[in-house]
């Protein structure tokens, strides 16, 4: 009776690990997401039409989630390109000796219903302005993004936001002519 009774223990006990270990292991078969980061986007820049005088070379630094995977260095009349990749937060930041460097936001969500058949493309031109000019400006107008560009839904394209990239202008404007 003794033995049947330690039998009996046992397997209750052994009932009550695996029944355990069977729940634990029905709570992590959890419904894992995948995220398409498949190429979305051909970004590409260049120093538009009032940087004549620029001469050398500039950099462009790829950031994804704000670290550094890329460094291109190019001369002033060549323009980059960088391939993005879906679902990524990537920042692309224009540098030349003695200027302000600029940056670009760069959100290439996507929703799921649209379909690809080639890389979508968005073009960037820009100047830059001559560190001299720093003083005059806010740090957060210099820190901050010059464009915000993300997937617009109405025209099924990139675009960059017009509102922030204009107010940005304006007090940048303003601080310049007016003082702040």
């Amino acid at each position: 009776m003794k033995t049947s009774l330690h039998n009996l223990k046992w397997v209750c006990a052994l009932l009550l690990v695996f029944g355990f270990i069977n729940l634990n292991a029905q709570n992590n078969k959890k419904k894992t997401t995948v995220i398409d980061t498949s190429e979305c986007l051909d970004f590409t820049g260049s120093f538009d039409g009032t940087v004549k005088d620029f001469d050398g070379t500039y950099t462009v630094k790829l950031y994804l989630d704000n670290k550094l995977i890329t460094t291109q260095i190019l001369k002033v009349k060549k323009r980059f390109s960088v391939i993005l990749n879906k679902n990524s937060l990537y920042t692309v930041k224009v540098e030349k000796d003695g200027y302000i460097p600029k940056t670009v936001s760069i959100n290439t969500t996507l929703p799921d219903k649209v379909e690809m058949t080639d890389l979508f493309r968005f073009n960037f031109e820009t100047n830059l302005l001559s560190n001299d000019l720093a003083v005059h400006f806010e740090d957060d107008d210099i820190d901050f993004p010059v464009a915000l560009v993300s997937y617009g839904k109405k025209c099924d394209c990139f675009e960059f936001n017009k509102e922030y990239t204009e107010s940005l202008i304006h007090r940048m404007v303003n601080d310049l002519m007016f003082g702040g």
